[in-house]
Order: structure tokens, then C-alpha cells, then sequence
């Protein structure tokens, strides 16, 4: 059986989840973690697909169980809404009460085979490395980094799919309310990011600092912690993971024709080492432009500069709101 525990984290998507938890049981796991936020209050819909979600999962396991007896499925059902920010932090926070390391899921991200095999040997072969601390899954280029089935990243990137430990989760902070926009400038400036994604990444703590985004955010808190201390991750030169959240059910995710929506899945074993063991900062800023800001350049950049300049003046003095009141 597969060893190594497994979260997943759903909420009201019963079909998403019947998806990814079948390709999660084909690798016979052991034992298996599911966090459930509760319905939004006075949604009858969401109390009635919270219901078919924990069908799905009773459903499979308890057919898994039968011929895996020694199976165990521990889960944590929410009976309030939480929101999709607290509601996975605080699913992932119960995971590391209890393990030391293992591989995470939401409901909207089918693996590919190969990706529990390469997570669990990256678990086990940096566990030590204090500076590692994400595993990732997903890859939107086509070139290849660090000459290897997998490289190393700042790790600015959707965690749909991934892995990680206990040691690497305690930094995170929901709220961020011990940085500054200036604390995670000069951390960023370390890794060598662009003026464009620094201030990108600024805007959204600004945003995490006034309602975490809307109650909506808790992975960009993970990435500006890794940041911040000084981490790094780890990122394949295959992809890993099919995101089939984009459609009418998403929070945030609605265009099926995103550059991250359904990306055909890729093989990566056997793992070959990098030969370059730098953060490769070209692919860090791809991502960044494919995924992030990939409307800021080319003729929509052009048009949007007034706005960008605009900006960066009222900053530079000090300025808050429309310059006409």
C-alpha cells in the first residue's frame, strides 16, 4: 500500500470529487485524510452537495475498505462555512497535527500516477532541507529547467496538487499582519523578481492585510512565507496535475479556456537529479506571466501603462484613493 498520508480537501463538488478521490484510491493509500468545509448559511444547495460530497467519499472508501482492511479514513467535517481560505488552512493545519509529511489535494485536481511516486521520493529525499518546502505539480511551458526531471523554484504557483511537511507548513500566517509591503519587497528583491511582479505580489498582501482577500486566500500566504523566510520549492518539468475546477462551480477559476484549465497529463518517472540546483528564475517568471499578469504585456500592456505609471506616482507620495474627490 501506498505509505505516505493523504489530504483531501472538498467542499460542495461531488463529481470533481469522485474524480480525483478514484485516481487517489488506484494508488492503494493507507490511510487518507478529508477536510469538508460546511455549507454557507442559508444555502440549501450547498447543504445538499456538502451531503452528495460525503456520499462520494463514503461510497468509495467503504468499497477501497473491503479489500484494504487495514485502511484507515480520517476525516473533518465542518458544520459552518469557513470560506475557501480558513476552510483549507485550517484542513491542512489538522493534516500536520498528525503527520510529519504527506501529499495534498483539492477537489479539482486529478493527478497523474507518476505524481505520488515522484512526490514520495522528494519527500523523503529532501525532508532534512530546511530550504525546501513545497513540492508542486503543475508545469504550463514547454521548455525544460535545470536538466532534470524536476528543478527548483521560488515556488510562485497554484498548489491544486502538491506536497509538503509539517517543518515547512509552521510558517505559515494567515493574516500577514507582521509584514510590510517593504519586508516582502526586500524578499522578493533576493530572488530576483521584476519591479512588475514585486509590486503584483505587494498589491495582494495589502489585500491579504485588509480581509485576506475576502476570506478567499490562503495559498498566497503560503508562497509569500516561503519568501519571507528565505525557501525555496520544487516544481517538475512534466505536468502533474489536470485542474477540472474551471467551470460554473469555481470561487475563482471560471475560464475553461485558462492557460491552467485541464492541461494534458504527463509522465516523469523514472526521476532523473537536476544538474543545476539554482532556483530557475526564467521559469518563476513564465509562470508568472502566463498565470498571474498575462494581461500586462503586448498591445493590453500598452494600453494599461497610464494606469501602471498612475499608480506607482501616488504610491511614491504617499497618495491613497482617486486623485479626484
Amino acid at each position: 500500500m501506498y505509505k505516505t498520508p493523504i489530504l483531501l480537501i472538498t467542499f460542495n463538488r461531488p463529481e470533481h470529487t469522485r474524480r480525483v478521490l478514484t485516481e487517489i484510491l488506484k494508488q492503494e493509500p493507507q490511510s487518507l485524510y478529508v477536510c469538508q468545509d460546511g455549507a454557507r448559511e442559508g444555502n440549501e444547495n450547498d447543504r445538499i452537495k456538502c451531503q452528495d460530497v460525503r456520499d462520494v467519499i463514503t461510497e468509495l472508501t467503504s468499497a477501497y475498505a473491503v479489500e484494504h482492511p487495514t485502511f484507515t479514513l480520517f476525516t473533518l467535517y465542518s458544520s459552518f462555512n469557513l470560506g475557501c481560505g480558513s476552510g483549507p488552512a485550517t484542513g491542512i493545519s489538522w493534516f500536520f497535527e498528525q503527520v510529519e509529511a504527506g501529499l495534498i489535494f483539492e477537489d479539482d485536481a486529478v493527478p497523474h500516477p507518476d505524481f505520488f511516486e515522484y512526490a514520495e521520493t522528494l519527500l523523503e529525499k529532501y525532508k532534512d532541507d530546511e530550504s525546501v518546502r513545497a513540492i508542486g505539480s503543475m508545469k504550463l511551458y514547454d521548455e525544460q529547467f535545470g536538466g532534470g526531471s524536476y528543478y527548483f523554484s521560488m515556488m510562485n504557483r497554484t498548489l491544486c496538487a502538491w506536497a509538503t511537511w509539517r517543518r515547512a507548513w509552521k510558517y505559515f500566517d494567515y493574516t500577514m499582519k507582521r509584514y510590510s509591503r517593504e519586508d516582502l519587497n526586500k524578499a522578493m528583491k533576493r530572488y530576483g523578481a521584476a519591479l512588475r511582479e514585486r509590486e503584483y505580489w505587494m498589491d495582494r498582501l495589502d489585500e491579504i492585510h485588509k480581509d485576506c482577500l475576502g476570506g478567499t486566500s490562503w495559498d498566497q500566504q503560503f508562497w509569500m512565507m516561503i519568501w519571507l523566510t528565505g525557501g525555496k520549492g520544487i516544481c517538475p518539468n512534466s505536468n502533474l496535475s489536470m485542474n477540472i475546477g474551471f467551470d460554473e462551480t469555481a470561487t475563482h477559476t471560471f475560464n475553461p479556456n485558462s492557460v491552467g484549465a485541464c492541461r494534458e497529463l504527463e509522465p516523469i518517472l523514472p526521476l532523473r537529479e537536476p544538474k543545476d540546483n539554482r532556483i530557475q528564475r526564467k521559469a518563476d517568471w513564465l509562470f508568472h506571466r502566463a498565470y498571474f499578469q498575462s494581461w500586462e504585456y503586448g498591445w493590453s500592456g500598452i494600453k494599461r501603462l497610464p494606469q501602471r505609471i498612475n499608480k506607482r506616482i501616488k504610491r511614491l507620495i504617499g497618495h491613497e484613493g482617486s486623485w479626484f474627490k
